[in-house]
């Protein structure tokens, strides 16, 4: 019985030896690769508010402003959201003591388009009918997803020409891919922030002026849409 336990405790002592098996001529590394894309979407925000004493006068002057600006805001031109409404009562506090003065309505609307000349001339329009709290410049998802398409074929192609840059510069001639990984996908702004317009109620008189041919806005810029491939080569 001892001696047939001996091979197969030897055979057994083998096993971690050549389980680990060792790699050998294996090179990990990275290429990236990036674009210019140019902003192609504009986004506005409004807000819509009216207030007084009455609350049947606060709602009805608010639901008449509502309505035509959203009349004029829901064309094929725009992608138009509501993000929030609300009606509140106004207070007065004197010595402690709570006392109602009115009411407020207000609401607020997201107006996003790529067509730019439109969107300038809903402003200039609508500046009796709401406020405009701010725009921002941005990509569209189908053409951040064309970049990022773009993008990663160029890391690929990069990543396939520097694997047989490496692999020639050790005297060898062919190679396999044994891991690749398309890594982190970055955007960043070219020239500084995102050019933003800010228009708040303070400056709603000097607005009033205001027509959609003297609305002058800022650049929209551009992003830079990057990729990074990882991965190892076995020559």
């Amino acid at each position: 019985m001892f001696r047939a336990l001996v091979p197969a405790l030897l055979l057994g002592a083998a096993l971690p030896a050549s389980a680990d098996t060792l790699h050998y001529n294996i090179i990990e590394f990275s290429e990236s690769a990036g674009m210019e894309v140019p902003r192609d979407t504009m986004t506005a925000h409004f807000q819509i508010e009216s207030e007084g004493k009455e609350r049947a006068a606060v709602n009805a002057a608010f639901t008449r402003k509502f309505n035509e600006f959203n009349r004029k805001a829901q064309t094929k031109s725009f992608q138009t959201e509501l993000l929030n409404r609300s009606a509140t009562p106004r207070y007065r506090y004197d010595d402690g003591k709570r006392t109602q003065t009115g009411w407020v309505e207000t609401a607020e609307f997201k107006v996003e388009s790529r067509d730019f000349t439109a969107l300038n001339r809903l402003i200039a329009e609508t500046q009796n009918l709401a406020n405009l709290q701010h725009t921002a410049f941005s990509i569209s998802k189908a053409k951040r997803e064309a970049a990022i398409d773009e993008v990663s074929k160029a890391a690929i192609v990069r990543f396939k020409e520097r694997a047989e840059t490496l692999v020639g510069t050790l005297g060898h001639s062919g190679y396999k891919i044994v891991k690749l990984n398309l890594g982190h996908i970055g955007s960043g702004n070219i020239g500084g922030a995102v050019p933003q317009m800010k228009m708040l109620r303070s400056a709603a008189p000097m607005a009033a002026s205001m027509t959609a041919d003297a609305i002058d806005p800022s650049s929209p810029g551009s992003e830079e849409v990057s990729i990074t491939v990882n991965g190892s080569i076995q020559f």
